[in-house]
């Protein structure tokens, strides 16, 4: 029988599975977060379906069972998908199942912090402050710039969140069309373009070794004084060094980021967590109860049309032909 192994779990999620399998497939929860702990688990796994686990060289090396690698998110910038192929083992991901929650999540924090809604409830709760006039520079959105960086299916659902706001949508995004941005009435730009031009700006950008670090110092001076800069994206995309210094220096107005460069950080260390003018969620822009049970069955089907034999339904990102 084919033998699947989960190493996260969340509630509903195995009783979904156990219905889209059947008798076919055996499915176990066996919790993995290390390599020595992949390795220990998955033995006898001919497919792993994971989330955040390092799938490295060693670990793929050491499942000589291993058949598929499914990743149960978007992002797959945890496996060594290059060396999976090489040893001709797809690495599969989902693509749909929450993108209307970051776009909602991403248009939200733009207008909240355009709004400057947390430090008016802050004046009024903390120092309780009644007074209209703190921000006499505010401005509405129609009249701003909102650039994002990478067009793919979030940031066009971005874009139509924020049509109804006027506001001006330019983006940055060498894989498509300008032809396709103006379906979206976005005018496609360069990255440095999209930097200079805009007043608030979202990252929609994978992680990988060209968008490592990306947002650095150099490019945050290309940017205009006083940006707001949104990042429901990856955390390997910003150098967090040098968010701390636009922050400081007052050069960025606000940094909002769902995800940090590590998945777990130390919040007792990290200097985000003592300036105001960045703000935090725990990863949490994908969620809903809606979208974990369309993450479940999504991947769970590239786990079945594997097993089956119907390698053109899955959802394969690693080039391996079957």
């Amino acid at each position: 029988m084919f033998k699947v192994v989960r190493t996260f779990t969340f509630p509903g999620a195995l009783e979904i599975e156990k219905e889209i399998f059947g008798d076919q497939l055996e499915i176990l929860v066996i919790p993995s977060a290390t390599e020595d702990e992949l390795i220990e688990n998955c033995q006898d796994a001919d497919a792993v379906i994971c989330a955040y686990e390092p799938f490295t060289k060693r670990v793929i090396e050491a499942l000589p069972k291993l058949k598929l690698i499914a990743f149960g998110t978007i992002g797959f910038n945890y496996a060594d998908i290059e060396y999976a192929r090489e040893k001709n083992i797809p690495v599969t991901h989902i693509s749909q199942y929450c993108v209307k929650e970051v776009a909602d999540y991403t248009a939200g924090m733009l207008i909240m912090l355009n709004r400057m809604i947390l430090p008016f409830n802050k004046s009024v709760k903390e120092d309780l402050v009644w007074d209209y006039n703190l921000f006499p520079t505010m401005r509405r959105l129609e009249s701003q710039t909102v650039g994002l960086l990478g067009f793919g299916n979030i940031s066009r659902l971005v874009t139509q969140r924020l049509k109804p706001f006027n506001c001006k949508v330019i983006a940055y995004d060498p894989f498509v069309s300008a032809e396709k941005a103006t379906e979206y009435g976005v005018d496609l730009l360069s990255f440095e373009e999209v930097l200079q031009q805009s007043d608030l700006i979202s990252l929609h950008l994978p992680a990988n070794e060209k968008t490592k670090e990306i947002i650095n110092s150099a490019s945050i001076e290309k940017m205009k004084d006083g940006v707001v800069l949104v990042n429901a994206a990856r955390g390997q995309v910003v150098d967090e060094d040098a968010i701390v210094q636009a922050i400081d220096s007052g050069k960025m107005a606000y940094y909002a980021a769902d995800v940090l460069q590590e998945e777990e950080p130390n919040l007792q260390t990290h200097p985000f967590i003592q300036r105001e003018n960045i703000i935090l969620t725990p990863h949490i822009a994908y969620y809903s109860q809606e979208s974990l049970r369309e993450a479940t069955v999504e991947c769970a089907m590239n786990v079945k049309h594997f097993a089956e034999g119907e390698y053109s339904k899955c959802q394969i990102i690693n080039n391996v032909k079957l």
